[in-house]
């Protein structure tokens, strides 16, 4: 077994502490630079030279399927704003070319808020733990004791490990890695490290966001049928969406969640403004677009049946008068492409590491993650890492990794790294290229 020893896990306790919560989850930027200059002196410590630490150009954010609260986080100095989140890449082995290198993925960023690091009985408890900086800590270093193990790889394959912003808070992998993929970052095959209970998932779901808004006028509780009142106006909606979203995801094997509702907490006003948000995450771009055109039809719908139920209700006057100008839909996401892909070469390199293919799709445990950028014709992907999301408490208070669990992933890492480098010198080896689901 070639798990952390006590050095790796003083690394990744120190990678730990430095706060790295996303901007759109309310994250200061102030410690992402910090946090990768300490991912990127760990990793050369451990054998893994710095290849990159880049981040993209401005007119990346102009990309018409970049989330909106990424450009609205980015605000008017985007250069600055994506310098202080760059990408680091490390790695060893001669530079090869795709179809002899392997990349391995984790994102810096976390879920808010920062929740400092904690060790004890086996167990580390903190933000990033499991979700991601434990993985990518673990990713290194199985990657460095199979270089160790075996030096004379350095002259066969390459292997990066590539440390990422812009996975949480909805941003998708816009501006990290789709941005290292783009320019070159890629490998015959690549695994991003999510907590899947090393199980190689080869299928990752890509999510749409549609907002309802209500922009109208407040009145107070002395006359609350003067207001546009968003509450009511959103609750229905909230109702509506959920009556005709859910049996249609549950038939096109999607996921709908229905919700952020926000308007006002007063309880002595009408609230004339406030939105509702879902979040939809899909399989395959024709079930989005079904459902993409389900929502639009739902809430272009939603004022004549509003109308019918409530005409005559003095509270709804004004709301009924204006619904159609007051009452609107905004895609702050939408577009982004699903993974689904399979390649019979890489799968049986994975098992052999001891990290099978398991079906997420089929039983429900695929998810979303910024994957979802980095597949075609020459190459494999998948999540596979640590821990489990659910089980161990990913965006919750309470997230948490194993060291077992992280000593067994950096064990079979190390084996992923021999078979990959095993497969690469056979010369029978039949390598086809992967196919699409």
């Amino acid at each position: 077994m070639s798990g952390l020893r006590a050095e790796d896990r003083d690394w990744l306790l120190a990678l730990l502490s430095v706060p790295t919560v996303s901007p759109l989850e309310g994250g200061d930027l102030a410690g992402f630079s910090r946090a990768q200059g300490l991912f990127a002196g760990g990793a050369a410590e451990r054998g893994l030279a710095l290849r990159r630490w880049d981040s993209p150009p401005p007119d990346e954010l102009d990309r018409p399927d970049v989330p909106a609260p990424v450009r609205a986080a980015a605000g008017r100095d985007r250069a600055g704003w994506l310098a202080a989140q760059p990408s680091v890449v490390v790695g060893v082995g001669d530079p090869q070319p795709t179809a002899r290198r392997m990349v391995l993925n984790f994102h810096l960023d976390t879920v808010g808020p920062h929740i400092p690091p904690a060790l004890g009985h086996g167990v580390v408890r903190g933000r990033g733990t499991v979700d991601d900086k434990g993985p990518g800590v673990a990713a290194v270093v199985g990657v460095s004791r199979a270089l160790a193990e075996d030096p004379s790889l350095a002259r066969d394959i390459e292997v990066l490990v590539a440390s990422v912003p812009g996975e949480e808070g909805g941003a998708m992998g816009v501006h990290g890695t789709r941005w290292l993929v783009e320019s070159g970052c890629v490998g015959r095959l690549m695994v991003f490290a999510e907590p899947t209970g090393c199980r190689a998932l080869d299928a990752c779901s890509a999510t749409m966001t549609p907002v309802v808004s209500v922009r109208g006028h407040d009145s107070t509780d002395d006359r609350p049928t003067e207001g546009h009142n968003a509450t009511t106006a959103l609750g229905f909606l909230a109702a509506r969406l959920t009556e005709r979203l859910g049996p249609l995801a549950e038939r096109l094997g999607a996921r709908v969640c229905v919700s952020g509702l926000r308007t006002g907490e007063s309880h002595n006003r009408v609230h004339g403004t406030g939105e509702l948000k879902l979040n939809i995450a899909y399989h395959d771009t024709a079930a989005a677009e079904e459902l993409a055109v389900a929502v639009e039809r739902a809430v272009a719908e939603s004022g004549a049946e509003f109308a019918e139920r409530f005409a005559g209700n003095p509270l709804t006057r004004t709301l009924l008068a204006d619904w159609s100008r007051v009452v609107r839909l905004d895609w702050v996401k939408r577009g982004l492409p699903p993974l689904a892909n399979r390649d019979a070469a890489m799968e049986a390199v994975l098992g052999a590491a001891g990290l099978p293919r398991h079906d997420g799709v089929a039983d429900g445990t695929a998810f979303t993650c910024d994957a979802i950028w980095a597949p075609d014709r020459d190459r494999y992907v998948v999540a596979c890492g640590p821990g489990l999301l659910d089980r161990d408490g990913a965006h919750t208070p309470d997230e948490h990794v194993r060291l077992d669990d992280l000593d067994t992933y950096a064990d079979r890492v190390r084996a992923l790294v021999h078979a990959f480098g095993a497969h690469v010198r056979d010369p029978a080896a039949t390598d086809h290229p992967r196919s699409q689901g």
